[in-house]
């Protein structure tokens, strides 16, 4: 029974936003990212988890345009991928393996 609290506490400390004053947590659950749309601080980071049963990554760009600022590479059920974020604007991102689940990272000051 310990075990199942353990878990439980655990996944829902994951859950909460933000973990740190410059971590935000997200996540990838049901073929969408979530929050899709984030605004960060300079210099923050993001943290995505998958809750999915298959592979999805966080990619820099648009579908067929990817601009090389960050690749996850495919990553599976409970493992994440963090992307510090310096440079301010707009930042897109999509899943290579399913091209319709997109997001964007707005950085300010």
């Amino acid at each position: 029974m310990k075990y199942i609290f353990v878990t439980f506490a655990l996944a829902a400390s994951f859950l909460a936003t933000p973990a740190t004053a410059e971590e935000i947590k997200a996540n990838i659950k049901l073929f969408q990212f979530q929050p899709k749309d984030i605004t960060i601080k300079k210099g923050f980071s993001i943290t995505w988890l998958n809750g999915d049963d298959i592979e999805h990554s966080v990619t820099a760009g648009q579908p067929g345009k990817e601009t090389g600022a960050f690749d996850s590479g495919y990553f599976v059920k409970d493992k994440s991928f963090t992307q510090n974020f310096s440079a301010m604007g707009e930042h897109d991102y999509f899943c290579k393996r399913h091209p319709s689940m997109k997001g964007k990272v707005v950085v300010t000051e």
